[in-house]
């Protein structure tokens, strides 16, 4: 639950971010309504990734097929806030389209990024935890035999 909050909370600052990016260099006399964007932009982001949950539930042996899956279905979630909330009168739709494959592939690039330093954290902590098993039992055999550990 955790990471969820944390992955919602990030994907909405990155898209706010992005957001603020494309209309100050397509439109840059364009005022933003920020505090309903923020909200709106937020709640895509709660239906998107818990979403992605329920997509996650079944996964594909095809790492393509799930990123396009994944892809597809946030640029669907996109374009329907987009119909209700008439984000396309202010930003086009391929806008919407770049963002999400764009905000898709950073985070695919931090979700890798981050288990692979979990991996070898965990894989210095078994080294150190067998390294430590072997000089117990080294220390044990000596105990055995009656000689002196100092």
């Amino acid at each position: 639950m955790k990471n969820l909050i944390i992955n919602i909370m990030a994907t909405t600052g990155l898209s706010v971010i992005m957001l603020t990016s494309f209309i100050r260099i397509l439109i840059p006399g364009f005022d933003l309504p920020f505090n309903d964007t923020v909200l709106l932009i937020f709640s895509a982001n709660v239906v998107i990734h818990l979403g992605l949950l329920v997509i996650h539930k079944f996964e594909s042996k095809y790492l393509a097929v799930e990123v396009l899956l994944d892809i597809a279905y946030t640029t669907a979630v996109l374009v329907v806030f987009g119909l209700l909330f008439d984000w396309f009168g202010v930003t086009p739709i391929w806008i919407l389209v770049v963002m999400a494959a764009t905000i898709h592939i950073i985070s695919l690039f931090l979700y890798v990024t981050r288990y692979r330093q979990e991996a070898n954290d965990i894989n210095k902590l078994l080294k150190k935890r067998n390294k430590n098993k072997r000089m117990s039992k080294n220390k044990l055999l000596l105990n055995m035999e009656g000689e002196r550990l100092i």
